[in-house]
């Protein structure tokens, strides 16, 4: 990839990891449309630990919350929320880690579809539809209070094979998971902070694995390694803010209508 494909998918990357559209989806659309052949695996390290960068600055106040609470356990041996939302991270990765090592092979074999891409894009559309008429968030409520993590029961936590499953190139791992929690009874306003939350581990996971397979560290991949990092983080940025909007309003299902136009069009394409 060259400098100019590096800033236009690291663009993608940000704002589609939290848009529920599909992050892995679009960045294969994309490298077809450009012509990238095989993209660096240093510009996915990178971009995988902006967007990780991205949830911390937004929520940074309650990852600060969470992580003290847990630090601070021994000495006060208080149930807190913090320590409550950290159990269930550690539930929630448990299928996520399942899922994801077992049929690794499998799903990035089609990256190289785009008849695979262009049906998943459309299955995702349909899961965003069927969160309509959702309570929206009042305006007043602090969508990152701990608070209300406490009334999560642990069996709630498996939206973590929500997750697991968003490995597939089309199908969005935030649209999943909210979609998931909103299935399962979590409040709209708790299911996108766990939701965030629990991508933590998943992204960083995915990016240290893969900084495994980078056998040199030239100008070139320092290069990609900086211009993925910073643009995926930036875009990230706006696309954390947008899904929290839409949250909020509880208007998810818009993008149904963006994802019916775009994966018909990459299954008409692929044909």
């Amino acid at each position: 990839m060259d400098i100019f494909q590096s800033i236009f998918l690291g663009i993608v990357q940000g704002l589609t990891e939290f848009l529920p559209i599909s992050s892995s989806g679009h960045l294969v659309i994309f490298q077809e449309l450009l012509g990238v052949e095989q993209h660096s695996i240093a510009f996915d390290v990178a971009a995988h630990l902006g967007t990780v960068l991205t949830v911390i600055t937004l929520y940074f106040a309650t990852v600060r919350q969470m992580l003290w609470e847990v630090i601070t356990y021994p000495s006060h041996r208080r149930f807190t929320p913090g320590i409550k939302l950290m159990l269930l991270i550690v539930v929630g990765s448990v299928p996520t880690a399942i899922i994801g090592l077992s049929l690794k092979d499998m799903f990035e074999s089609l990256f190289s579809n785009l008849l695979a891409v262009g049906i998943f894009l459309t299955i995702t559309g349909l899961i965003l539809f069927l969160t309509r008429n959702k309570a929206r968030i009042s305006r007043h409520i602090d969508v990152h209070s701990l608070e209300d993590v406490k009334a999560m029961h642990y069996w709630q936590a498996l939206i973590g094979v929500a997750q697991g499953m968003a490995i597939a190139p089309g199908i969005s791992r935030s649209g999943s998971t909210i979609a998931a929690g909103l299935a399962l009874g979590i409040d709209r306003k708790t299911t996108a902070l766990f939701s965030f939350m629990l991508s933590l581990p998943a992204i960083m996971g995915a990016g240290l694995l893969q900084l495994r397979h980078i056998t040199s560290w030239d100008h070139q991949v320092l290069l990609s390694l900086g211009v993925g990092f910073l643009t995926a983080y930036l875009s990230g940025l706006m696309g954390l803010w947008g899904i929290l909007y839409f949250v909020k309003k509880g208007r998810l299902e818009y993008f149904s209508y963006y994802l019916w136009v775009v994966g018909p069009a990459v299954i008409f394409w692929s044909l």
